[in-house]
């Protein structure tokens, strides 16, 4: 059996112990027993909200986590993904049988994203992992190193696994800390990339920035010989403390495939902005058909607690359709399944959600994304790459004009 302290830190940087989650032993078939309950503590407090309004109200009750995994959604939110599990089990020193979702939040305690901190009796203090700026360049060699499967020494590891093992995701990341003390997500080349994706998300971001799509402040460096991506952490409050993020796969409880209207009903059940989130979601909606973002999951979009209520992240892990997959991750509207709609789709939607001036929404997102490879160039994307993007991006543009 695990125990688990859950606490959270608020914007202020007040950190508390909000519940508590105990999980049984492995049973024969993997599946995991577990439950969460919130502490007396605090549902008194004034700023107490349920860390997942869908699933986890704030209620004195104990929630069973009807999962195989014995832990609610929310709490895996806080664990990263492929790359960064891998340093953080090895970390760790975790056998295989070991690396369960609850023992990996006990090796990440604080260093994770987001505002949840996992602590027991016996963790051992771990050390900030944000990396000084000057150190950028031995991790992204480090990170190259290991995600070629080359071997590292104990210094070398533990340098990488420092840094390297709380962010989200499936490639190559770190978290580092700039001179005035802003915290900032740096993302890594792979050994075998067959683009310069960096590059590409940097002006991707631009792009979107320029449709008017909300996005973190971002940064392409020369790193070495090679580019690195910082994206600023937006879960980091201005007062020192921390933002609750939590995903929309976890608010909808979602295992299997899912639609760009099941996002919408959570934005207006859960968000105290819904006047401005949902046009702000449809804008986003456009420009990921319109730029081939096809790697829009649900774990692709969260959202934020801030001092007034849940409300739409910014968009991040924007890229076009590198793979060549065509079909999206989410279904668009109105029966348009999987691949990019065309304009009367997404205006007859915007009727449904009483979105203002949807045409003017998608004719920003055509003149924006027009403009693609003049960005692309502008951020040193190579001329080869901007080739093999090219028929789809001009394809995806036509349907919407």
């Amino acid at each position: 059996m695990l125990h688990l302290d859950v606490r959270l830190i608020f914007p202020n940087n007040f950190k508390i112990k909000c519940g508590e989650i105990i999980t049984g032993t492995p049973e024969a078939n993997g599946r995991i027993r577990g439950a969460f309950r919130y502490t007396p503590e605090y549902m008194q407090h004034p700023d107490a909200f349920p860390l997942d309004p869908a699933n986890l109200p704030l209620t004195p009750k104990e929630f069973t986590a009807n999962r195989p995994r014995g832990i609610h959604g929310v709490f895996e939110d806080a664990l990263p993904d492929d790359w960064g599990r891998k340093i953080l089990a090895r970390r760790a020193n975790l056998t295989p049988p070991e690396q369960t979702e609850p023992r990996l939040l006990e090796a990440l305690a604080d260093s994770g994203i987001g505002a949840l901190c996992f602590e027991t009796d016996n963790q051992i203090k771990t050390q900030d992992p944000s990396a000084d700026m000057l150190n950028l360049e031995q991790l992204l060699e480090l990170a190259l190193r290991y995600d070629a499967g080359e071997y590292l020494s104990d210094q070398e590891f533990n340098s990488l696994a420092i840094y390297g093992s709380s962010p989200g995701g499936a490639r190559p990341k770190s978290l580092v800390r700039e001179k005035d003390n802003t915290l900032w997500l740096a993302k890594f080349p792979k050994h075998n990339d067959l683009f310069h994706i960096e590059q590409i998300e940097a002006a991707t971001l631009k792009l979107a920035e320029n449709c008017g799509v909300k996005v973190p402040e971002f940064k392409i460096l020369t790193v070495g010989t090679r580019k690195a991506l910082l994206v600023k952490r937006f879960d980091m409050a201005d007062g020192g403390g921390r933002y609750h993020m939590i995903s929309m796969k976890t608010v909808l409880n979602a295992r299997y495939h899912a639609w760009y209207d099941d996002i919408f009903k959570a934005i207006k059940k859960y968000s105290v902005q819904p006047s401005i989130d949902i046009p702000a979601l449809f804008r986003q909606m456009v420009f990921n058909a319109a730029i081939g973002n096809t790697d829009d999951h649900l774990k692709n979009f969260c959202m934020l607690h801030r001092e007034a209520g849940y409300c739409l992240s910014p968009a991040y892990d924007l890229l076009p359709d590198i793979p060549g997959k065509r079909s999206h991750a989410l279904s668009f509207p109105k029966g348009s399944g999987e691949f990019s709609p065309n304009r009367s789709v997404f205006l007859a939607y915007a009727a449904d959600q009483n979105i203002k001036n949807p045409d003017q929404i998608i004719d920003t997102v055509i003149r924006a994304i027009s403009t693609w490879q003049d960005v692309y160039a502008a951020y040193d994307v190579p001329d080869s790459d901007i080739q093999k993007l090219d028929w789809d991006i001009n394809y995806r543009l036509d349907k919407l004009k």
